[in-house]
């Protein structure tokens, strides 16, 4: 059986998906969609299938099986929704909505329908941080602080999205949701509790810039495990780093880039990572369509992700702890 995909946008995360998508020999590419109809064509030229302008026709026309959508945050409006309605699986990028209200909509009509979902949180299909999350659930006992942070720059030139907090959300609830993901997935536990604060005048000269220069998230955990979340896109380009550490009572983990260095009384090991995530996330998916499983990441895991950084922007905006959950669903 080969799974016919097709594509709800044609930039950059797109093509990524497409190139690892191409060589696996269960997977036609049938069909793509750009609201700039040059890209679709250019994916159709270079990959085979159809090209269209819009997603609507695009889903009514084709058979397809499973849609992978690939868009800015902005531009989410009833594409999941759509899928679910003519009842195909699709794989969609983070964060999965702006707002908690939209996401929770969607999950909705997901779940009714009975698709299978998956949220593009690719860290949990690094070899690595799974291992390390095995080696964490057998003998690492409970956790107790996961500390994590993006220290990087500004996406993009003066017209781009991300700068725009109505469009991207800020680069919390964008860019560092990776990090809040990631420990949910490794503390193994929800968060229950949220501050934050965020520096927002520092890079207000840039043009179109109107979201946050610096955060600080402090989330305690239904386990009791307590944990941060730092992120700046003011850093210079020599001291970029993205990375997390997490300390449980007989473990600790230290991001390493992809690796994962393990910790254990005196003793420390290396976990490398041997796979391209990218590669293990759409391979994960595909498999789950065929199968009719659900995924390690459905769609209520972005939803819950998201949950916490509409939290911290609730947080640093109102002056206080907000408790979470912020909606029932």
């Amino acid at each position: 059986m080969k799974v016919r995909v097709g594509f709800i946008g044609c930039g950059g995360i797109a093509r990524v998906h497409a190139d690892r998508l191409a060589k696996f020999e269960d997977v036609e590419l049938a069909a793509f969609s750009d609201a700039v109809p040059e890209r679709a064509r250019a994916f159709a030229e270079t990959y085979g299938g159809r090209a269209y302008g819009d997603y609507r026709e695009m889903i009514e026309r084709e058979k397809l099986d499973a849609v992978f959508i690939c868009i800015p945050p902005y531009a989410h409006t009833d594409q999941e929704i759509l899928c679910a309605e003519h009842g195909v699986h699709f794989f969609v990028e983070k964060p999965v909505a702006l707002t908690l209200e939209r996401a929770v909509e969607v999950l909705r009509a997901v779940e009714r329908a009975g698709i299978i979902t998956m949220v593009g949180y690719t860290r949990r299909f690094l070899d690595s941080l799974r291992e390390a999350r095995r080696m964490l659930l057998e003998r690492g006992g409970n956790a107790i602080l996961y500390e994590a942070w993006w220290i990087g720059g500004v996406a993009g030139g003066p017209e781009h999205w991300w700068r725009r907090r109505e469009l991207s959300g800020g680069q919390l609830v964008e860019q560092s949701t990776h990090l809040v993901d990631l420990g949910r997935w490794l503390v193994g536990s929800e968060v229950e509790e949220v501050a934050a604060y965020f520096e927002t005048r520092s890079l207000r000269d840039l043009p179109n810039f109107n979201i946050e220069a610096a955060s600080a998230v402090i989330m305690r955990f239904k386990s009791g495990a307590v944990g941060s979340v730092t992120s700046t896109c003011a850093a210079q380009p020599a001291g970029m780093d993205v990375n997390f550490r997490l300390i449980a009572r007989n473990l600790e983990l230290i991001g390493a880039g992809n690796d994962v260095i393990v910790v254990s009384g005196s003793e420390r090991s290396v976990l490398k990572a041997t796979v391209d995530p990218f590669v293990a996330e759409d391979r994960h998916f595909i498999d789950c369509v065929k199968a009719g499983a659900p995924t390690e990441v459905p769609y209520r895991e972005g939803v819950k992700t998201l949950e916490v950084t509409i939290a911290a922007v609730r947080s640093a905006e109102e002056g206080r702890v907000v408790r979470l959950p912020l909606a029932t669903y």
